[in-house]
């Protein structure tokens, strides 16, 4: 920075010694380069006191940065001392608690109302009533009524009745029923358009609750179960078909009803929800093996379709039931 400000006052010297030769022609300008040099310099003196300012900010810099190193040093870290001072935190909050609970019990109200709660309990239930609203559609009514035996176990029985015709709900279920029958005049089966179902039938089932094994907050009417099932149902199917006399040369319409036998049988899971100790829910999926007999047959029935009343054969179950327990 000295060398720069022998260059400035030699060019200070120069132009002052230049403008004493022509005084009359660069008076002026002489006085404007004058306060440009002037000017330069404040801005060197500037430039050279931030750059002593630069150089001494690393040297601040290591000395506060070893100030911290010292003092992290001289602290002193104690886990176990920690641990002990949080447990002492967590026996006075205890022990407040115990004090708070005293006071409470010791006020009538507080005692009363916790007598009141104390007497409150929601009795075991015992019994599972409910319904199953996909059987609505098929035309029949099935109430279940399932009695707890132990923890585990249960015992679960339903009664159906059956009434479908083509101007109630169950409409399209009876239109989709292919449907057929021994016709002695052809000697063959012949098809024919069913206009009512009726009938009832009767379910038995014991579910084994799976859940209390593992979880004993779990108990019957609650959770996972397993169960074996069987089915008997017995249907008349009354229809109409037109059939050709030859004696008398013109069709006539026959009313047809025939008696069928349904006895199924097979294993089901399933989950029951309960909601609010009084409303359950159970889902279930199973398989089963069902036979249909026709009255005045032999044999179960064949070649017919699986989502007909009269099939024969092995076809999954799963349904939900919606009920009230008691």
């Amino acid at each position: 920075m000295k060398i720069l400000n022998v260059v400035v006052t030699t060019f200070v010297l120069l132009f002052t010694s230049l403008a004493g030769l022509f005084p009359q022609e660069s008076t002026d300008n002489m006085q404007l380069l004058d306060l440009k040099l002037q000017l330069l310099d404040s801005k060197l003196e500037l430039l050279d006191s931030k750059i002593k300012i630069w150089e001494t900010k690393p040297q601040e810099l290591d000395i506060r940065l070893s100030e911290i190193d010292d003092r992290l040093q001289q602290l002193d870290f104690n886990p176990e001392e920690l641990n002990r001072q949080f447990l002492l935190i967590d026996s006075l909050l205890q022990e407040y608690e115990r004090i708070t609970d005293e006071n409470y019990l010791s006020i009538p109200e507080y005692q009363e109302r916790q007598a009141r709660s104390d007497s409150i309990q929601i009795p075991p239930r015992k019994y599972y009533i409910a319904l199953n609203p996909v059987r609505v559609v098929e035309g029949t009514l099935e109430v279940f009524v399932e009695r707890v035996i132990n923890k585990r176990n249960t015992i679960e029985i339903s009664g159906m009745a059956t009434y479908a015709s083509e101007q109630g709900l169950s409409g399209t279920y009876l239109k989709n029923q292919e449907l057929s029958y021994y016709n002695d005049a052809i000697s063959s089966y012949d098809s024919y358009r069913g206009d009512n179902i009726s009938g009832f039938g009767l379910t038995f089932s014991w579910k084994n609750y799976l859940m209390p094994a593992i979880n004993p907050r779990y108990a019957a009417l609650k959770g996972l179960y397993a169960a074996p099932y069987t089915m008997f149902r017995k249907v008349w199917i009354a229809g109409i078909d037109q059939v050709y006399s030859e004696e008398e040369d013109l069709w006539k319409t026959v009313e047809i009803t025939q008696k069928l036998n349904i006895l199924a049988g097979g294993v089901i899971l399933g989950w029951q929800f309960p909601i609010a100790h009084v409303i359950s829910v159970d889902v279930f999926l199973g398989g089963v093996i069902r036979l249909c007999h026709y009255d005045g047959e032999s044999g179960a029935t064949k070649y017919k379709r699986i989502d007909n009343i009269d099939y024969s054969g092995v076809l999954p179950r799963a349904g939900i039931k919606i009920g009230i327990l008691k």
